[in-house]
């Protein structure tokens, strides 16, 4: 089209659009539509086109009384399906009386009554503003400021993000963000102070008086001010912790929260539950997070100096206390017959009041030593010494009259489950000993005979409990009902608990020697669990499906012969152990034990059923808890190799982990595990790297590449990041198995581990540590002996935190603990002293960053 066409053609357009039809062209149009649609017009159009909106809103009020042309009427409707603006209007003026105006009624008007109502709503309005500003409003200003960084942290706002760097602000809505190998500590507006550990995600809010610390994950240590209204809340994904002053960690990660508390105490709100946390009190929110030493969650902080002081002088009473000689084993148990037929759980102690007493003194005498220890006895604890002696006192003098053992047994199901601990009575006056030491307002024991038994109302509970006093046996329990049942069936005498394949567990711990026994008819118990919800059975499902439901009994022992702890632990199944509970298999020989070296500082090593087998029961158990068959075809198309039949099937099925060698500046790993064709797993590895390389690799993507070398006659293989030029890993096969480490001179040295058969499998300082059993091999073996690491790091380092360290080493020595599967059952035993050093030290130095020893002394 030529500029000539386009004038022209612009021209026509204005002409159109400026040329409005009269009324009577109009109508005709109008008429001819309706034809068109078969409608039938009575009368004429209107005169009034329709050319808005407003036009339209003008013909509400008729088109509602229903007036309106049908035509008109088409049209309205038409509209209002179209427009918005108008359907609004015309639903809220829907709500307004259409029909006639009437005349109000009238009634007499009283100014006195007015003005109380006036001062009423003005009281009102003021409270509600007031309740709004102190309790509800989001006060302005900032939040929290950034008092220091070790490394780098970044804010992250609906504004974008930036680094941040020490004086920052945080306001509402912001987010701090720490990176990898980087610390930050935080001044909340109160005081608090917050320790950011690295990879964490927060924010800080407030609400009146009360402010928030929102951690969405990663981990943080609160030095919490003291407050004269309001709280200071932590708030993860699952709980929220409430506190006025301590000092205490949270961690929240995939499985859930963890929250341990050094000083003062927590309240904590999971699931609808509220626990009361003490110093060294933890809790986990989740079942499968299993108990963390208390030191490990402080071990990173910039004060770690200071609780690391505090966690040496509890190591150096523990220490202390395990001289203390432990009460003689028990080989027989008059009360085991007489608990109830249903026990469930069933715990046996010795009569611990001397020990208590001993360790007690132990521990005031460390105490009244130790600065460290009095200021966190004075942060943490309502009570003062003199309490904690009292206390122990009176455990000390009823104790006198008790047998040597006290039984725990909780039974029942339900809300018929009943909990009460027994105890044989070996000297008259034990009731008058209970009412003088027991007796007041604080504890609330109440003391019973049977008579006053036979009396009390069943659904009576006391706040401190019930002791029943009988001629030769005494029981606790905060249940009436319990106590009525116990004191039956200790009449009658034997319950048959003991027959049964439950007691007979029992008794066969007892004829070991009983020193602590846990014992848990877990079956039972999980047929007695409820599943409220659909998520709660989809577990329970899962559970099931795994091959774990079919657990039958765990029972637990500690006992110690001439001061040598030994513990034992069975865990036994109905029936042969299936899918996830088969995966350990039954002892043999463990040859990955001959790579390591006997001045390893740590080793996991374990035997399993054929990972090809695994690879099955895993996509068994998928399968299961979708309700569809679950196959790997895509993974194995995406990966271009089978990953059931190329890769776990060339695995032999024994595998180790351990720490041999330094750990500063990269720690000395090595991975063994053994393969059945060194060839075709090569290649496998080979086919995966050119699969991931092949994939599309994001902005943080990493291409890797396979770079054989040969040394001597010993092929030997890197993993290089083309990205960074960085190697990550080495390994080469011998004898059946590949090796794996960081640098290559870390294989060359376990291959002349395994060659001059100079291991730690062969030492004498490790068979030592063995168990004392029955046992030619074991499935797994759990071995520490942080000491060759610790001592030459330590010798580096001087002043207060060194010296700290240097008190947790000197607890440290070697600890094994030992497994092995049976068809139907897995058990393990030690005889170390599982408790004491417990990796404080190792976790300190590491994370440190890796600085030098100058660096970590002057912090």
């Amino acid at each position: 089209m030529n500029h000539y066409d386009r004038s022209l053609l612009d021209r026509a357009t204005r002409a159109l659009q400026a040329d409005v039809p009269n009324d009577e062209a109009i109508n005709a149009a109008a008429v001819r539509t309706a034809k068109g649609l078969c409608i039938d017009m009575n009368h004429e159009a209107s005169s009034t086109a329709i050319r808005s909106c407003d036009d339209v809103q003008q013909l509400f009020k008729p088109y509602r009384a229903g007036v309106l042309p049908e035509a008109r009427a088409l049209l309205v409707r038409t509209h209002l399906q179209d427009c918005g603006v108008c359907l609004r209007r015309f639903r809220e003026a829907s709500a307004l009386d259409w029909e006639a105006p009437r005349i109000a009624s009238t009634s007499p008007r009283h100014p006195q009554l007015w003005g109380w109502a006036l001062a009423f709503s003005c009281v009102l309005l003021v409270s509600a503003f007031f309740v709004y500003k102190a309790y509800w409003q989001v006060p302005p200003g900032v939040r929290a400021e950034v008092q220091s960084i070790d490394g780098s942290a970044y804010l992250v706002s609906v504004n974008g993000g930036r680094q941040l760097s020490s004086g920052a602000k945080l306001s509402e809505g912001d987010q701090l963000r720490t990176a990898s190998g980087s610390h930050a500590v935080l001044r909340l507006s109160d005081g608090s102070l917050v320790e950011v550990d690295q990879r964490s995600t927060l924010g800080v809010g407030a609400r009146g008086r009360n402010a928030t610390v929102a951690l969405d994950q990663g981990a943080l240590i609160v030095q919490a001010a003291h407050r004269s209204s309001g709280h200071l809340y932590v708030r993860t994904r699952d709980c929220r912790i409430a506190v006025t002053g301590t000092v205490f960690s949270v961690n929240s990660g995939i499985k859930g929260s963890r929250v341990a508390v050094l000083r003062g105490s927590v309240d904590v709100a999971h699931s609808g539950v509220h626990a009361v946390l003490h110093p060294g009190d933890q809790m986990a929110t989740s079942d499968s997070l299993s108990p963390e030493p208390l030191a490990e969650q402080f071990a990173w902080s910039s004060d770690r100096q200071e609780y690391i002081g505090i966690m040496a002088q509890l190591a150096n009473v523990e220490h202390r206390i395990a001289q203390v000689p432990f009460p003689q084993s028990r080989y027989s148990s008059d009360l085991l017959a007489r608990v109830p037929a249903d026990t469930l759980l069933y715990i046996s102690i010795p009569n611990l009041g001397d020990y208590l007493s001993q360790a007690n003194a132990i521990f005031q005498d460390q105490l009244n030593q130790s600065p460290e220890l009095q200021q966190w006895w004075a942060h943490g604890h309502k009570q003062s010494p003199a309490d904690l002696n009292t206390i122990v006192a009176k455990i000390h003098d009823v104790s006198q009259y008790l047998g040597d053992e006290i039984v725990v047994a909780a039974s029942g199901e339900g809300d018929q489950r009943g909990v009460a601990a027994l105890a044989q009575i070996q000297r008259s006056g034990l009731a008058a000993e209970l009412q003088q030491q027991f007796s007041d307002a604080n504890s609330g024991l109440v003391v019973l005979d049977e008579a006053a038994l036979g009396a009390a109302n069943p659904t009576a509970m006391a706040h401190g409990g019930y002791a029943l006093v009988r001629d030769h046996e005494v029981v606790f329990s905060n249940s009436i009902a319990t106590l009525k049942q116990i004191n039956a069936q200790l009449d009658q005498g034997a319950s048959g608990f003991a027959t049964g394949d439950f007691g007979k567990q029992i008794g066969a711990a007892y004829e070991r020697g009983a020193g602590i026994i846990l014992a848990a008819n877990l079956h039972a118990m999980i047929q007695n669990r409820t599943t409220r919800t659909l998520q709660a059975a989809a577990k329970a499902r899962a559970f099931e499906n795994s091959g774990l439901g079919d657990l039958q009994y765990l029972i637990a022992e500690h006992r110690e012969s001439n001061g040598v702890p030994q513990n034992h632990l069975n865990l036994q199944f109905a029936g042969t152990r299936q899918r996830m509970a088969s995966w350990l298999a039954g002892p043999a020989p463990i040859g990955s034990l001959d790579y390591v070296s006997p001045d390893a500082a740590i080793a996991v090593a374990a035997l399993s059923k054929d990972p090809a087998a695994i690879a099955d029961d895993l996509l068994a158990i998928a399968s299961a808890s979708k309700g569809t068959k679950v196959d790997l075809s895509e993974i194995d198309a995406k990966l271009q190799i089978s990953v059931r039949d190329d890769l776990m099937a060339n695995l032999g099925g024994d595998f180790l982990l351990a720490l041999d060698g330094p750990v500063l500046p990269t720690p000395s790993w090595k991975l063994v595990i053994q393969v059945n064709n060194a060839g075709q797993f090569e290649n496998t590895l080979e086919r995966l790297a050119q699969a991931i390389n092949s994939q599309e690799q994001g902005a943080k993507g990493h291409a890797i590449a396979i770079e054989p070398s040969v040394v001597g006659s010993q092929p030997y293989y890197a993993i290089r990041d083309l990205a960074t030029g960085i190697v990550k890993a080495n390994y080469t096969f011998s004898n059946g198995f590949m090796i794996v480490a960081p640098q290559r001179a870390l294989l060359m040295e376990a291959l002349q581990t395994q060659a001059s058969g100079n291991s730690l499998a062969r030492s004498t300082t490790f068979r030592a540590l063995l168990p004392h059993d029955q046992n030619e091999n074991y499935s797994a073996i759990a071995y520490q002996n942080l000491s060759p690491v610790l001592t030459p790091l330590l010798s580096q380092l001087s002043g207060t935190t060194a010296d700290a360290l240097r008190k947790l080493a000197a607890d440290s020595r070697p600890t094994i603990v030992c497994a092995w599967g049976k068809d139907s059952g897995i058990e393990a035993a030690s005889d170390s002293r599982l408790f004491g050093f417990d990796f404080l030290t190792l976790g300190a130095i590491l994370n440190s960053g890796n600085k030098s020893a100058g660096q970590f002394v002057n912090r």
